[in-house]
């Protein structure tokens, strides 16, 4: 059986995954830029701290929906793991249905803040200024993309997801 808008979903979620990956590759060129400027030419950027702290807010924002995806964020595990295999995915369950309840709420927070940012035209207050809704629409995205794989997991946990597709007999 396929799921196209589930494999989409898992596609994006990859694709952002990867973006994440390409700007802590751009935190990193900061750094380099950063030292070079200010121990060979005595003259330190006014611009790349502020760059490296959006670089790492929109890096951890695109690689949480991944860990949702796959299951790889940290979990206490003792009480799961002596759980009988049904009593183990109810429980999985419940615990993906209030994960997924909470990312709704905290999300619906972060839309109302990011469009009062937008709307009053606020602005970072590091040393390079940009408009806050820019750095915001990346939390905003985590939020809402990662309370739709824990929706997924508690609600349609047959559904595989893409890289990790059950194989039918």
């Amino acid at each position: 059986m396929h799921y196209p808008i589930a494999r989409l979903h898992d596609r994006i979620t990859r694709f952002g995954f990867y973006l994440g990956g390409v700007t802590l590759c751009g935190i990193v060129a900061c750094f380099w830029i950063e030292v070079v400027a200010r121990y060979f030419f005595n003259a330190p950027t006014l611009w790349s701290s502020s760059l490296v702290a959006y670089f790492l807010c929109i890096a951890v924002s695109l690689s949480i929906p991944e860990l949702a995806r796959t299951n790889g964020h940290i979990a206490i595990t003792v009480l799961p793991e002596r759980l009988s295999p049904d009593n183990r995915q109810r429980y999985d369950r419940v615990v993906s249905l209030a994960a997924g309840g909470v990312c709704i709420v905290a999300a619906w927070i972060l839309i109302q803040e990011t469009l009062r940012q937008f709307g009053g035209g606020t602005t970072t207050a590091l040393g390079l200024d940009i408009p806050k809704y820019w750095v915001s629409s990346f939390i905003c995205y985590a939020f809402i993309n990662t309370s739709l794989y824990f929706l997924r997991h508690a609600l349609f946990p047959g559904i595989p997801h893409d890289g990790n597709e059950k194989q039918e007999a």
